[in-house]
């Protein structure tokens, strides 16, 4: 994508004042940045930014500009937003079961009905959540999702609880989270994500390898963001931001 706003900005500075838009005019309404694009000398547009501070950069063409962060030339699409939230919400009650109480409490209801595990499943639905606006990019479908995981978060605090049940729970609503994929039609990365999902469930409920089944059940579930982010950037909803990531890039370039 960078390479063709850098193609598209090299027409503009041999070509002022024509369409120097990249992608089919169907697209042109869809995408503020080639607006911009178009309304704005794109030989000239770096030379006013230089000029501009952070804020006003930011307010005009959505760009930033940061020494501590310099690859961040604009915001992450939404979708790869909420998937990073996800996993960021997720991590510290899982690090902190797994690593101060999973191995010192017994195994049975004691380690079951600890607070520490309740939180550590209870956030796999609000991964679960997460997940499924980052593949979709629908928010109805968001919302549907989160009303289901919320009264699964809420069967994880019941005074008794039914670890089968929410096995059960958890598994669906990962499932129903990366369906999506499915129905946009990626059925390779689908396949690659159901695999590494099936050989995680059967790690973490077969344990074949002992003790050492749940270590390699996490190796094997940490395969999953990568595919999760690339789902998100595939969506129509995340391109008009990569977009205008690529113009910013460029223009940060001529800068």
């Amino acid at each position: 994508v960078i390479e063709r706003a850098r193609e598209a900005m090299e027409v503009g500075d041999s070509c002022a004042g024509t369409d120097t838009s990249f992608f089919a005019s169907s697209d042109e309404a869809s995408f503020s940045w080639t607006q911009n694009m178009m309304e704005y000398d794109p030989a000239t547009i770096a030379q006013e930014m230089s000029s501009m501070s952070f804020y006003e950069s930011y307010e005009k063409f959505g760009c930033i500009r940061s020494t501590m962060f310099p690859s961040l030339h604009a915001l992450p699409p939404l979708p790869v937003l909420a998937a990073t939230a996800g996993f960021i919400l997720h991590t510290p009650f899982s690090f902190m079961y797994h690593w101060k109480y999973a191995h010192r409490l017994p195994p049975g209801l004691a380690r079951i009905e600890h607070w520490s595990r309740r939180f550590d499943n209870a956030f796999i639905h609000v991964i679960s959540t997460c997940v499924s606006y980052a593949t979709s990019g629908s928010w109805k479908y968001f919302l549907a999702c989160a009303m289901v995981n919320a009264d699964c978060i809420y069967r994880h605090f019941l005074p008794k609880v039914q670890p089968r049940q929410n096995f059960i729970r958890i598994g669906v609503m990962i499932t129903v989270s990366f369906m999506p994929i499915l129905w946009w039609g990626n059925i390779i990365l689908f396949v690659k994500i159901s695999v590494i999902l099936l050989i995680s469930a059967w790690l973490f409920a077969s344990y074949p390898i002992g003790g050492w089944s749940h270590s390699a059940f996490h190796v094997a579930i940490a395969m999953l963001p990568p595919l999760l982010m690339i789902a998100a950037c595939n969506l129509s909803s995340s391109r008009a931001q990569i977009q205008t990531a690529a113009m910013c890039a460029v223009l940060q370039e001529k800068m």
